[in-house]
């Protein structure tokens, strides 16, 4: 039955979607709520180091249980990551907690640098149901060359310590994932025997999946358009999910790294008022029928990626098996692929 329900919500948001409807009946379906906007890293490929210092800060606990209250009857998952490094912020494992109570899946993206033993006998017992790390190069100088700030063997270690425990603790959950970016242009020569080396460790330890992810192309007014927008290509982001800032700031998409297209405050306003009001009418409009107006929009790469039905291939697949599989068996045999 809960299955069904999720399948008809879904269902209802994808027929708002193909109508381009500028209200929608649903309610979103999956929140990224940043745990935290401030780094410990300064990685080469990341916007973050380059975000003003008002833009950085850590998500209170009693914010989070404000918007888990608000969402805990109509969203299904919860991301805890965006723009930052989600361990900072020493109220995570409460927020996992709460969620977990609430009914909600959660997951967040880590660079795993700050997962000492504490912290994973702390996360193993708040019980997220996916941890994604990124670990590029998977040898020590392509590593540490582009995740400035980290020690190669710091970081394997503390993920190798991870998976171990939840291994040894007999727990089912998380599911493990450990990312690493196929740049355009690699930072380094590959160590291969190296690469190989860390590759069995890692899987030897039980982790779930290893995958590689196409370097990240970040939306940016400032910047020239890589490429045109396939033509009827509309963003699916505004009619099924929302991104809520550290401080509150409610914005369409990851994508908006800087936070410019603000819709809304959870401080001030109710997630469902923001949700079909004004501000994100006005988007769902424009993305429609007036994506030039969309400085931001019309330069972002999720545009030109192939489609279907309008929704990118790239992201379609892993989101369905989130959502009608969840993270297993068949999670391991189909592949997370990449996602956002």
């Amino acid at each position: 039955m809960f299955r069904l329900n999720k399948a008809k919500r879904l269902g209802q948001l994808l027929v708002d979607f193909l109508l381009r409807r500028k209200k929608v009946r649903g309610a979103p379906f999956r929140l990224w709520i940043e745990t935290a906007s401030c780094c410990n890293l300064r990685c080469v490929m990341c916007p973050n180091k380059e975000l003003a210092a008002d833009k950085k800060g850590l998500l209170s606990l009693d914010l989070f249980k404000k918007i888990i209250d608000q969402c805990r009857f109509f969203t299904s998952d919860v991301y805890l990551h965006h723009r930052g490094e989600p361990l900072l912020n020493p109220a995570l494992f409460d927020m996992i907690a709460y969620a977990a109570q609430a009914g909600l899946k959660t997951r967040f993206h880590t660079n795993g640098t700050l997962l000492n033993q504490d912290k994973a006998r702390r996360l193993l017992a708040a019980g997220p149901d996916l941890v994604s790390f990124s670990f590029d190069g998977f040898c020590k100088e392509i590593y540490e060359t582009i995740r400035v700030g980290a020690v190669f063997e710091t970081t394997l270690a503390n993920i190798v310590h991870f998976a171990n425990l939840r291994r040894i603790s007999k727990l089912k959950k998380p599911y493990i994932v450990i990312e690493k970016i196929r740049f355009k242009t690699p930072a380094a020569e590959v160590n291969q025997r190296q690469v190989i080396e860390t590759t069995r460790r890692l899987l030897d330890v039980g982790v779930d999946e290893i995958i590689e992810k196409e370097e990240y192309a970040w939306a940016d007014e400032s910047a020239p358009a890589t490429a045109a927008p396939r033509p009827g290509t509309v963003c699916t982001f505004p009619w099924y999910a929302v991104v809520i800032c550290a401080d509150g700031t409610v914005t369409p998409c990851p994508q908006d790294f800087g936070a410019c297209m603000k819709l809304g405050n959870v401080n001030s306003a109710a997630l469902l008022e923001i949700w079909n009001g004004a501000a994100y009418q006005s988007l769902r409009k424009n993305l429609a029928a007036d994506l030039q107006s969309l400085a931001l929009c019309q330069k972002c790469d999720r545009l030109c990626r192939r489609t279907v039905a309008g929704i990118p291939v790239q992201y379609m697949t892993t989101f369905l098996i989130d959502h009608m599989l969840g993270y297993g068996k068949l999670r391991k045999l189909l592949g997370t692929q990449e996602r956002n």
